[in-house]
This record gives C-alpha cells, sequence and structure tokens, in this order.
C-alpha cells in the first residue's frame, strides 16, 4: 500500500522564514562577534598609544639634558600626531612651568599636621599675604584646612566641621591627611582664596604651590621665591637675590649650572634652613602626560 499527502505550501513557507530566520540570526552573531573583536582591537591600539605619550612625558621629565623648548616642540609633534595620524580626540601637554620636584611646592600634609600650629598659620598667612588675598578670607580659610585634617570635631575660630558643610549639601571634613593635592579645592574658603590669588597683580595659580608628596621639606633648589620667603618668615623680596644666584650663569632655572647660596638668606639661621628646607638631591617627581 502506497501512501502520499498533498503538498503544503504553507508549511514550505513556514520552514524557509525559519531557515532564512536561523541564518540571520547565525550572520548577526557573527557581526556582534566581529564587532566586539574590533572593538577590542582597537581599544588596545589606543591604550597602547596612550602608553606611548605617557611614556614621552616621563622620559622628557628625567632626562635633564633636555631644554624646556625641546620639550615643547616635542609636545606640539605629539599633539600633530595624535590629532592626524592616531586620530585620537586628545593633546598630550607637559607643563614646563612646572618642571620641579614635589620639594619645591609646600607639602600641606607636612604643615597642617605638624604639632607647631602657629608655625603653619604664620607660612600660611605670610604666603597668602603675598598673593594678595585678603585678611579675613586667608585667616578663614587656614581655620578650615586645619579642621579638614584634624581627628576632632571641634571647630577652629573661623573653621567648618561636618554639619557646616551638611548646610551646603557638600561632603567634608576628611579629618585625616589629604589623599590628592585636588582634595583642597573642596575646602571651605578656598574657592574664594584661589579667585583672589588668580586675580591680584601676580596671578597665582594656587594649587601649583603645593604637594602631598616628598620629604616635606621645602627645597631651596626648586622652590619658587614666594614659598621660600614664606617658609622662612622673610619679608617680601627677602629671597630676590637668592634666586636671582640660583639661576647661575646661563640665568635660566632648571640647568646644570643652577646653585644654592644660604648666605644670600639674610637673618636666617642655620636650625630654620634645617628644620625646614633640604638643599636639593633626592627628590619625587610627577610626571602628568
Amino acid at each position: 500500500m502506497k501512501l502520499s499527502f498533498p503538498a503544503s505550501p504553507g508549511v514550505a513557507l513556514v520552514v524557509v522564514l525559519w531557515a532564512v530566520s536561523l541564518i540571520s540570526a547565525a550572520m548577526l552573531g557573527l557581526a556582534a562577534i566581529l564587532q566586539g573583536q574590533l572593538g577590542q582591537e582597537i581599544a588596545a591600539l589606543q591604550n597602547a598609544r596612550a602608553m606611548l605619550a605617557a611614556e614621552s612625558g616621563i622620559q622628557m621629565v628625567l632626562n635633564s639634558q633636555l631644554l624646556r623648548a625641546d620639550m615643547e616642540q616635542a609636545c606640539q609633534q605629539l599633539n600633530t600626531q595624535l590629532a592626524s595620524g592616531w586620530k585620537v580626540p586628545a593633546r598630550f601637554e607637559v607643563k614646563t612651568e612646572d618642571f620641579r620636584g614635589e620639594d619645591g611646592k609646600l607639602n600641606m600634609n607636612a604643615l597642617l599636621l605638624n604639632p607647631d600650629k602657629a608655625q603653619a598659620r604664620r607660612v600660611l598667612q605670610n604666603l597668602f599675604a603675598g598673593w594678595e588675598v585678603n585678611l579675613s578670607t586667608s585667616s578663614r580659610l587656614i581655620d578650615t584646612l586645619l579642621d579638614w585634617v584634624d581627628v576632632d570635631s571641634l571647630t577652629q575660630a573661623s573653621g567648618a566641621e561636618t554639619e557646616d558643610y551638611v548646610k551646603l549639601n557638600l561632603s567634608g571634613p576628611r579629618n585625616a591627611p589629604f589623599e590628592n593635592i585636588e582634595e583642597l579645592q573642596r575646602v571651605l574658603g578656598w574657592r574664594e582664596m584661589a579667585k583672589e590669588a588668580q586675580e591680584g597683580s601676580k596671578a597665582v595659580r594656587a594649587l601649583s604651590k603645593f604637594t602631598i608628596f616628598g620629604s616635606g621639606k621645602l627645597s631651596l633648589f626648586s622652590a619658587d621665591q614666594d614659598l621660600i620667603e614664606a617658609v622662612l618668615g622673610m619679608a617680601p623680596n627677602g629671597a630676590a637675590n637668592f634666586i636671582q644666584a640660583r639661576l647661575g650663569p646661563d640665568g635660566q632655572a632648571g640647568t646644570q649650572d643652577d646653585q644654592v647660596n644660604v648666605a644670600l638668606l639674610p637673618g636666617v639661621s642655620p636650625e630654620i634652613l634645617a628644620a625646614y628646607t633640604t638643599n636639593g638631591g633626592e627628590d619625587l617627581w610627577r610626571v602628568t602626560s
């Protein structure tokens, strides 16, 4: 006996549609896999390029023979390559005016956590006064800085503790040492001080003057004049001759003929120099590129 079934066009159509769907799904899956692999390759390539750019910045700073003009030229060349050759939406910049070890800046943790709070107040008050910051602005900031790092909840005369930050919907204070230098900007009163310093005749970029790294002593070999005068309690321009002589015969900072002559720091005792400064030597460098 032979059995036969009539062909059904509807079943055939369903089978075809199912096959097409299966093939489409397979193709979409393959495309997704390829897209993912391509994205990983692009990310790896961009990461390699970023590492090369960062390494370039490190090598620039570590090469003591490289002049600042050479560094600026190298930055321009790298930026051209990033923009045209690599198609990377980023810039490479080495800020040559900040080329100094961390000991060339004022260590805020070392200063504020020192048991001698009067010394911290004197140094910061002298520094802010030299930047033409209003006395009330600087006094309040010094108090809020001390409150930020101390472990208690007692408020300095013009300071700020947790409730003061909560009222402004801000977080703080840490009641511990600063974890990064940018954290200074979270301290109440900092922005007002930085604004006044920037608008003064010297147009000071306040954040660039401070650090949380290094030995805690100020390097006479690389520190700015205003920091040296503030730390050593000197009058304004009291370290001008020292800075001029430090440049050496070529008159340029950061070159091999730079020298430190403490005899040009009048009125400063050897004990003060030993306690708060260093003549250079080993230092810690921080590079951002």
